[in-house]
């Protein structure tokens, strides 16, 4: 494939607090730009948090030490450590500063490019409002602390990224004045590839698939997937539900799986790697989120892409992703999403391939390539404006 050519390559500082070996969307949404961005000839350097067992062989991925955050183990917390590297760190040759959080890699990203006078970007990939449970501190004290810390830190960045509209009217809201691009995280179709090729193995021995993918974190609202699942199974004596992922409500959702009827059919698969999704992807037959607390549900293009049509809660972000027939959006409750389920399941041959169709269309402007396109643009657009100062 060829490029748009950008003379001289950038080279671009990663900051985030969640990367390999860790896997939800954040960590898929920088690995597959950061692998696009080397394909044109960029230098991507990445900043991230120190992983017990983790081997890098990447020279440009460098850690900084950490431990799990006590409320929520799966989180690791970064600290100024090692020295050596944080003195080095002023030193390396970027062009721009894109920051992926807001905790402690992504607060030294910004400081490094206010020190460098640097552009920075950061996009925002998490509603982190919807996380207060995770802090034993009062909610509401909490969100008015995020949504102060979301202003602050993005008043200082050059452009905000928000994966979708509903995210940038939100950013608004919180008095947000900085340039907003609505620019969602893109599907890198290769990652799939050759794992796609095992969808029958998969399917063999059994009916039709539902399937979620997903951290199993309790704002993920997969016990409601559960309930609809147990819903819709029992109109569909067949049917399967596999949940794909791993996370601190695991337990409590394996455990609720055993007390509904259904749950011989209910597998849980435990955390994959992302090249093993494809198989799972290709072998469902709808795939069913009910989360409402998504900057955009990367997922829900990745099954697209797939050809799957997808059974949601309807909420902001689902009625801009899952567009026309490439879904169904419910209530939010077990007998609605269940009905879902049970529509695309039992469409007729012409409809499935009508919805399989739609869900294509959707998922293809979102390619990791098409957006890339957009991204790489206003890097170098923010150095052109910098050097034009000078």
């Amino acid at each position: 494939m060829r490029y748009r050519a950008i003379d001289p390559p950038l080279t671009i500082g990663m900051f985030a607090d969640s990367y390999l070996p860790e896997i939800n969307g954040v960590v898929t949404s920088l690995v597959s730009s950061t692998r696009e961005l080397r394909r044109r000839g960029h230098r991507v350097i990445i900043i991230a948090p120190s992983h017990e067992g983790a081997i890098d062989d990447d020279p440009d991925v460098f850690r900084l030490r950490s431990s799990p955050f006590p409320f929520y183990p799966q989180f690791r917390m970064a600290f100024p450590l090692p020295a050596k590297l944080l003195a080095t760190l002023p030193r390396m040759p970027f062009d721009v500063i894109h920051a992926h959080s807001m905790f402690f890699i992504g607060c030294l990203g910004a400081y490094l490019a206010q020190f460098r006078k640097m552009p920075l970007f950061l996009t925002y990939h998490t509603l982190w409002t919807e996380y207060a449970h995770y802090v034993p501190v009062d909610p509401g004290f909490t969100r008015a602390q995020v949504v102060w810390v979301s202003r602050q830190f993005c008043n200082r960045a050059t452009r905000v990224i928000a994966p979708t509209y509903g995210i940038r009217d939100l950013l608004t809201s919180y008095g947000i004045e900085r340039p907003i691009i609505v620019l969602p995280s893109g599907v890198d179709v290769s990652l799939f590839a050759t794992s796609a090729a095992q969808a029958p193995r998969i399917r063999v021995g059994g009916g039709p698939i539902a399937l979620f993918v997903g951290r199993l974190g309790k704002e993920k609202n997969v016990d409601l997937v559960l309930d609809a699942f147990d819903a819709a199974a029992r109109r569909i004596p067949d049917l399967r539900l596999i949940v794909v992922g791993s996370g601190p409500h695991e337990d409590a959702l394996r455990r609720h799986a055993n007390q509904l009827a259904s749950s011989p059919r209910i597998r849980f698969t435990g955390a994959l790697p992302q090249a093993d999704l494809g198989a799972y992807y290709a072998a469902a037959d709808a795939f069913v989120f009910a989360s409402t607390t998504e900057t955009q549900g990367l997922v829900l293009l990745e099954a697209m892409t797939h050809g799957v049509p997808v059974a949601a809660v309807d909420c902001a972000v689902t009625r801009e992703v899952v567009a026309g027939e490439s879904g169904i959006l419910a209530r939010e409750n077990p007998a609605d999403l269940g009905d879902a389920i049970v529509a695309l399941v039992r469409a007729g041959e012409d409809e499935r391939a009508r919805r399989s169709a739609a869900a294509k269309n959707v998922a293809r402007p979102c390619s990791v390539e098409a957006l890339t396109d957009t991204l790489e643009a206003h890097y170098a657009q923010v150095r052109v404006k910098k050097s034009a100062a000078l």
